[in-house]
């Protein structure tokens, strides 16, 4: 379990990836993805139950749905960091 300065340090570090995202395609928006980087990544490494390598079944496992395809970055960064 990461503890609130892990969680504080991967957020940082998940905003830093947003800007670099968004800059390199010169495309996207920003906001959104920044807003969200504490909440996904709290969520993320703290609280759901999940397998960081892919299985169909997903048994135990929570679910995450990402409906707003304009924060893609933010959980792209986040999937990132989750080695």
């Amino acid at each position: 379990m990461a503890s609130i300065a892990d969680l504080q340090q991967i957020a940082t570090q998940v905003r830093r990836d947003i800007v670099r995202m968004v800059h390199g395609v010169q495309s996207g928006h920003p906001g959104g993805s920044l807003g969200c980087a504490d909440f996904l990544t709290a969520l993320y490494f703290h609280i759901l139950k999940h397998n960081t390598h892919f299985h169909m079944d997903g048994a135990g496992e929570d679910l995450f749905f990402l409906s707003n395809g304009h924060i893609s970055p933010v959980f792209y960064s986040v999937l990132a960091r989750s080695g």
